[in-house]
């Protein structure tokens, strides 16, 4: 046991290192381009993002200083790319200030938005601004009600679909607890009308139109049509048909073990509709992501599922053992048994968590400073609580001394905390936003001492930083110093730049970084008697 537990240790403390992260996307460039004084307009209008996006509820405007629309075309995303949205012109446009006003749904399921200004002509001035914001706040309250009662639905049908397949050995015992149907359908009905009320509440969501325009017509077909949702959506609505179906005979057939297993897949395959949307869109690896989310998804439904079995179907189905003995035989057999499957459910919990965790928070910084760090935080730790109690639940029913009684109950509660902060977590913006300032030092084969440093690490405008040392003291003989800055994935082409000398030893440039994620860095220094300093480094560029 001593060895399992310092396993659980182990894996937690990796929830601590940084990785690549995913975020909304962003804009990486666009014509005009933010702030741009241009005396001929292009063709169209053209923006592309850091990642795809989809073809429901993009729009693309273009407003006058006054506030007056100027004529464009419907946009359209560009035949060449699934990144880039554009429009043309109608019509001649006078000289003056402009502000291009865009929205799209990115590839994770979350729309963004933002203003690009730019002048026209030289009758009008146009002052910096800060042209790209993402909706990156809390989710409303329906947002968050609808997916909480999902995940605590698919955690009680999970729950007690696995009590009936792996835990009670009777068929016609769990059949005939009237308690047990009636848990099986309160689950399933919760998990129906979460699913359903998932459509129009993205309707809401993507067309930013309130409660009364959720059921337009137009609006559902476009989100049924133009995004990754919608289609998951109509697969499920077939599931959620099917798995009534297998319920249902399931229980008037009791001696049929295809049904119960069936019901189990059923509701499994929805689990993974839920993995399919959401951050794992965004990850690179898409296919190992949705994986690692629905086992993550699965494992938790499990240990909480099968916690609330134990307290509510359990205690019935042992009164019903005819001998006293017996009842207390059946009791802490049934618990045993889900005891070692909780393990086992613990154990996959947290592998896959680490590997979702390290998709989304890139840095410490970024752990402890963002909403989505803090809200992971609350999680790991509500999570700490409910393995105690787990582990206090496995000796106690080794040692057969009482009925689980509150602590069981504070674990059942506790864990459904933690699934209103998954909740939470599937919908606000990853910690990607923030990683914070980088700074790093590597000492290279002929013991010089690189440090770079870049403020704020976010795209746009960044302060480049190298501080050159030998034996801790800083190097005066250089004659120039260059770095190369490049996108990890070759999105876009390299960046250049000779660096200036501030104090001995330390040279600055400024420097824009056009694309959220991870950026290599090549550092190349030439003394005056023409030895060489190189240093390569790997960051992380936030994308708020």
């Amino acid at each position: 046991m001593k060895n399992y537990l310092w396993l659980v240790i182990s894996l937690f403390s990796l929830l601590l290192y940084p990785a690549m992260a995913s975020g909304h996307a962003t804009v990486i460039s666009s014509n005009p381009s933010p702030n741009e004084a241009m005396d001929t307009l292009p063709e169209k209008i053209s923006i592309q993002f850091s990642e795809n996006i989809q073809p429901a509820f993009h729009s693309l405007e273009v407003f006058s200083q006054d506030g007056q629309k100027v004529p464009v075309q419907k946009s359209a995303i560009s035949e060449q790319s699934e990144r880039i949205l554009e429009a043309k012109w109608k019509g001649t446009v006078d000289e003056g200030v402009y502000y291009i006003k865009w929205r799209v749904v990115s590839s994770d399921g979350h729309p963004i938005e933002g203003t690009i200004p730019f002048q026209f002509g030289e009758s009008a001035s146009l002052s910096d601004q800060d042209h790209s914001q993402v909706k990156a706040g809390f989710p409303n309250s329906i947002n968050v009600f609808l997916q909480s009662l999902q995940y605590i639905s698919f955690a009680a049908l999970a729950g007690i679909l696995f009590f009936r397949l792996s835990l009670t050995k009777d068929p016609h015992l769990f059949q005939a607890s009237g308690r047990a149907r009636i848990y099986l359908w309160i689950s399933y009905a919760g998990l129906a009308l979460s699913t359903f009320c998932s459509l129009p509440l993205k309707v809401t969501i993507d067309a930013g139109v309130g409660w009364t325009d959720a059921f337009n017509g137009t609006y559902i077909r476009e989100v049924l049509n133009g995004t990754n949702f919608g289609t998951i959506w109509v697969i499920q609505l077939l599931m959620l048909i099917l798995l009534f179906m297998a319920l249902y005979f399931m229980l008037e057939n009791p001696l049929r073990k295809s049904l119960p297993v069936l019901s189990f897949l059923l509701t499994t395959l929805l689990m993974v509709g839920k993995a399919l949307t959401g951050h794992t869109a965004a990850v690179p690896n898409h296919v190992l992501a949705v994986l690692m989310d629905f086992l993550h998804i699965l494992s938790m439904a499990l240990w909480l599922g099968g916690l609330m079995a134990l307290l509510v179907i359990l205690p019935g189905l042992a009164d019903r053992q005819a001998v006293q003995e017996d009842k207390k035989l059946f009791y802490w057999t049934i618990i045993q048994r889900f005891s070692k499957w909780a393990f086992v459910f613990v154990i996959i919990l947290i592998v896959s968590g680490i590997y979702s965790s390290l998709q989304h928070v890139p840095t410490s910084h970024s752990l402890f400073n963002t909403t989505y760090g803090q809200l992971l935080l609350a999680k790991i730790g509500l999570m700490s609580v409910m393995i105690v109690l787990g582990a206090w639940h496995f000796f106690k029913g080794k040692a057969q001394s009482k009925k689980l009684g509150y602590s069981a109950g504070m674990e059942l509660s506790i864990g459904i905390v933690v699934l209103l902060v998954a909740a939470l977590l599937t919908n606000v913006q990853t910690a990607m936003s923030s990683p914070g300032p980088f700074e790093k030092m590597i000492k290279t084969d002929e013991n010089y001492e690189v440090t770079l440093k870049v403020t704020p690490n976010e795209v746009g405008d960044n302060r480049i930083q190298v501080e050159l040392e030998q034996g801790g003291r800083p190097i005066a003989d250089i004659e120039q110093l260059t770095i190369t800055m490049q996108p990890a994935d070759g999105q876009a082409g390299a960046i250049k730049l000779q660096l200036q000398g501030k104090t001995k030893g330390t040279f600055t440039s400024k420097s824009i970084l056009t694309l959220p994620g991870k950026w290599n860095i090549q550092v190349h220094g030439l003394t005056k008697s023409l030895d060489s300093i190189n240093a390569d480094f790997t960051i992380f560029i936030g994308n708020s």
